[in-house]
């Protein structure tokens, strides 16, 4: 564990709220990549669960904690899936905008 530190304060009481959705959850900050990552020492097969895409241990950490617990897996996958779906009719609809641009000039 020489890469990573162990967060077990901070200013906003982040990893206490972290721990209040779930006792086993803990926070360790990646010296190596430089991002904080939430742990669960209850998870069989490893600790990991998720990075934090942010710089900062801030509110945002608990509300994706929330956002990704798995009870709440349908949605996510639903709101995936929708992302996906606009994605896809985005690059269609320029490789369609491209084509006509092309055959008509």
């Amino acid at each position: 564990m020489k890469d990573y530190t162990i967060i077990e304060h901070d200013p906003l009481f982040i990893t206490d709220r972290l721990r209040e959705i779930d006792k086993t959850y803990f926070v360790l900050y990646n010296l190596k990549l430089k991002r904080y990552e939430v742990h669960s020492s209850g998870q069989a097969g490893g600790s990991y669960c998720f990075s934090l895409p942010y710089s900062s241990l801030d509110e945002r950490a608990v509300t994706q904690c929330l956002r990704t617990r798995r009870e709440n897996i349908d949605k996510v996958i639903k709101e995936m899936d929708d992302e996906n779906e606009k994605l896809q009719k985005r690059l269609v609809r320029k490789a369609i905008e491209k084509y006509v641009e092309v055959n008509i000039c």
